[in-house]
């Protein structure tokens, strides 16, 4: 079992506004997530968490099932979703502080909290930043191919 913490690439994603076959990877993402043994890790109230809740108010059907697929499979499994208060996510240090945006400092923080656990992002920048530090970062397609495929 895989630990992930998961870029607002899923929500973009999941609206629609990278296109269809982004749209169909992060169902798809959303989909074997719930079916899997892996989890993810969300920050109540983040970036991640908000963008989350306000894709579920489209009125965009397959945005819907999205969501709604997002919120039965994943976010209210305790099997499949692991929820941190934010005054229980641990510290970043400072110089890994300064090489991270601070619009992702609550990755980071997720990161640090939960100990092995993989950012997947699309954000080269931050993985490079992340990879110095000694924390693990995958792309999308690479958590599909690795930890969602269904077979060989």
């Amino acid at each position: 079992m895989a630990i992930f913490v998961i870029n607002e690439w899923l929500w973009a994603d999941a609206s629609g506004s990278n296109g269809r076959d982004h749209q169909r990877r992060a169902y798809t993402v959303i989909s074997r997530l719930g079916t899997s043994a892996h989890r993810i890790v969300i920050i109540e109230g983040s970036s991640f968490d908000r963008k989350a809740w306000n894709i579920c108010k489209s009125t965009v059907t397959v945005v819907q099932a999205i969501a709604r697929a997002y919120v039965v499979n994943v976010r209210q499994n305790s099997d499949r979703c692991m929820i941190l208060k934010p005054q229980d996510a641990a510290a970043i240090p400072d110089a890994l502080a300064a090489a991270v945006n601070p619009d992702d400092h609550y990755l980071v923080q997720a990161l640090n909290t939960v100990s092995d656990a993989i950012l997947v992002t699309t954000d080269e920048a931050l993985c490079i930043a992340l990879r110095a530090a000694g924390l693990d970062c995958i792309t999308p397609d690479r958590l599909l191919h690795e930890y969602l495929s269904e077979g060989p």
